[in-house]
């Protein structure tokens, strides 16, 4: 798991680099020297996806993101809570799995289709496959979390 982590973020790395130099770029050449250049949003197109979606992965491994769970603020009892977590970690199990099915469909639709983007002809299944597979990750840190809260609410460990 830990080669899985750590190319997400050399992935994450790369993309930010990948995106703040084809922005700068793209200022550099329109503002000041006055050329277009051709098609700089459909090279930063994977990128960009990379960063949404591997970022959401992350994001989900890391498990410090902010929340807003007003149940804490009311709940006093540990195991209520720890029931309440496990329940929570089980309908997000659930949602994802809806989630990857559909991201699944649309890949299998979005390769099928042929769709490529107007200027550097860029296939638009790679961009969507980034889709499934942040997704997939989301749901697979998850379903580890889900497997530590079992053991938390049911050994009390």
């Amino acid at each position: 798991m830990k080669f899985i982590v750590n190319s997400q973020k050399y992935l994450l790395i790369t993309a930010n680099v990948l995106v703040a130099l084809g922005l700068f770029f793209t200022v550099i050449l329109r503002y000041f020297l006055k050329i277009d250049l051709f098609g700089i949003d459909e090279l930063l197109l994977i990128p960009i996806f990379l960063l949404y979606f591997i970022g959401g992965a992350q994001g989900s491994y890391e498990q410090n993101h902010i929340r807003a769970d007003l149940l804490e603020s009311y709940i006093t009892s540990e195991k209520t809570l720890n029931a309440l977590k496990l329940f929570n970690q089980f309908f997000v199990l659930i949602v994802g799995g809806i989630i990857i099915y559909w991201s699944l469909n649309y890949l299998i639709w979005s390769y099928g289709a042929g769709g490529r983007t107007p200027g550097w002809k860029i296939p638009l299944y790679i961009p969507h496959g980034t889709i499934l597979i942040g997704f997939i990750l989301m749901v697979f840190y998850t379903l580890i979390q889900f497997i530590q809260q079992i053991k938390v609410v049911f050994r009390g460990a």
